[in-house]
Formats: structure tokens, C-alpha cells, sequence
């Protein structure tokens, strides 16, 4: 298990990382989290029936979701899983060594992929978009790829829906506000409208509420917190980020610690 500290702010760029592994245990701590599986279970079920389906998992990290799905497509069914990520895709290709799962994994890019229009059934994408540069154009080429009556699902935090349990409320507000601030902070309750721009139908959306254990929650934020500390983006000290974890700290020894987010899987069809 890696010891370093890294900045989830920074997926884009994990094969330029001084330590990649940090990015890999990350993803599968997110990944065991119960919250997380249930969100995964939501986002299948938003594809609608995947019996012998093609699917694209766009942003896959490690391969365990497209895994999953590919055991849901079946024999008959393909799932291929892109990332950014040289990295990602290498551990996502030798965790799938041996296995007879229809599943595939490259290197792509979600902001062009590299696939003709209309190539699947299903297309979906979990926390993925947060990190866009451009989410429309993302957003749209999801929708491209996916075939006239194919499913479109994505998952995406809203970050502003950040709860802690915290006694210090002005702070917290401040350290709530930096991480809102160092992603694309409402990516989640702008899908629905971004589906419905691009034309799909059938939209739902399902919220999604995370509790973050507090181990998983300082990976999450302590080294966006000391990265946003040092630039200046936090308003605080490095004396006073360390004093704001000593009440964390506390709650976790005496089983009180409790953090949360919320998110929202959204669906759609493409009727054109």
C-alpha cells in the first residue's frame, strides 16, 4: 500500500504522477465502498437490458467496473474499457489476464473518441466528467457513439452537497468551499440538463448520497487541501489546516467521525 499523498484534482494527468500507484489504491478503496456499488448497480441498470449488449465504459481506471459489466453482457456482448491513463489501462489489462470476459481495454480519449458514430449500445461514464475540461463536448461525444435507441448513463458528484461534521462552521465553510472550487464543483446536477440539450429522452436521474469512512475521506482531501493551502486558493494557514483534521481526528477515535456527498446518476436515449 502506497504511503504517498496525492491530489485527486490530478486524474488527468496520473501517468505524469511521481508515484501511480497512489491513483491505482485510490480507485480501489473508492471502489469497495458499498455506496460505490451501489451507484454501479444504478448505472447498469440505466443501460437497460446489457444481455449481448456492446458497451463503452468511458474513463474505466482499473477495470473493475467494465469487468462487471462485461459479466452482465454475457458471452454474446463486448464491453471495452478506455482511459486517459496509459497506467490505468496496463493494471486494467493484467487484472483481466486469463479471464474469458468479453471485456477490452486502450488507451482513448473521452473528449474525441475513437469510435464511429452509433459503435454501441450502451455508453457510460462514473466520475469522469468532474475532471473535463470541456463537458459539453464530452457529454456529446458520449451521446455519438451510442446507437439510435441505445442508453447513455453517467455518475457525477455535486460537490456544493458536501457535509462534515465539524465544530469549526466558518472554516469548515472555507475548506468545503476549496475542494467545491477545485473541481468542476456542479457537474452533477448539470446532467440532466445537458442530456436533455443533446436531444435524449427518457432522462432519470437517482441520487446518490457517498459516506466517506474518515481514512478514505483524508485521502480524498488532505493533499488537495495542502496543495490549495500553499498556492493560496485556501484561506488558511498550514498551522490552521493542521488544527481543522484535530477534531476529525477525534471523531474517528470515538466512532463519531461522519462526512458526506451526494452525487446523481443520470440516463437518457438517443432517439437521433
Amino acid at each position: 500500500m502506497t504511503t504517498s499523498t496525492g491530489n485527486v484534482a490530478q486524474f488527468t494527468t496520473v501517468d505524469d504522477a511521481p508515484d501511480e500507484s497512489w491513483f491505482i489504491t485510490f480507485m480501489d478503496r473508492a471502489n469497495a465502498l458499498p455506496e460505490y456499488a451501489r451507484a454501479r448497480r444504478q448505472l447498469a441498470a440505466d443501460m437497460g437490458d446489457l444481455g449481448g449488449a456492446t458497451v463503452l465504459d468511458v474513463g474505466c481506471g482499473t477495470g473493475d467496473d467494465a469487468r462487471e459489466l462485461a459479466a452482465l453482457v454475457g458471452a454474446d456482448g463486448l464491453v471495452i474499457g478506455t482511459d486517459l491513463s496509459a497506467a490505468m489501462i496496463e493494471v486494467a489489462q493484467q487484472r483481466s489476464a486469463g479471464s474469458d470476459l468479453p471485456v477490452e481495454f486502450r488507451v482513448d480519449d473521452g473528449r474525441a473518441i475513437s469510435f464511429d458514430d452509433q459503435s454501441f449500445d450502451a455508453v457510460r461514464a462514473k466520475l469522469m466528467l468532474m475532471h473535463c475540461e470541456n463537458i459539453p463536448a464530452t457529454v456529446a461525444e458520449l451521446v455519438r457513439v451510442t446507437r439510435i435507441g441505445g442508453r447513455v448513463a453517467a455518475f457525477d458528484y455535486d460537490f456544493d452537497t458536501t457535509t462534515i461534521d465539524h465544530p469549526d462552521l466558518a472554516t469548515t465553510r472555507e475548506i468545503i468551499r476549496t475542494l467545491s472550487d477545485g473541481h468542476n464543483s456542479w457537474c452533477g446536477r448539470q446532467l440532466r440538463r445537458r442530456f436533455l440539450e443533446l436531444g435524449l429522452a427518457d432522462v432519470t436521474v437517482a441520487p446518490q448520497t457517498v459516506l466517506m469512512p474518515f481514512e478514505f475521506y483524508r485521502m480524498v482531501t488532505s493533499g488537495r487541501l495542502a496543495a490549495a493551502q500553499a498556492s493560496g486558493d485556501l484561506k488558511l494557514s498550514a498551522e490552521q489546516l493542521t488544527a481543522w483534521w484535530e477534531p476529525l481526528i477525534e471523531a474517528q477515535v470515538k466512532g463519531q467521525f461522519f462526512q458526506s456527498i451526494t452525487g446523481f446518476v443520470v440516463g437518457g436515449t438517443r432517439v437521433e
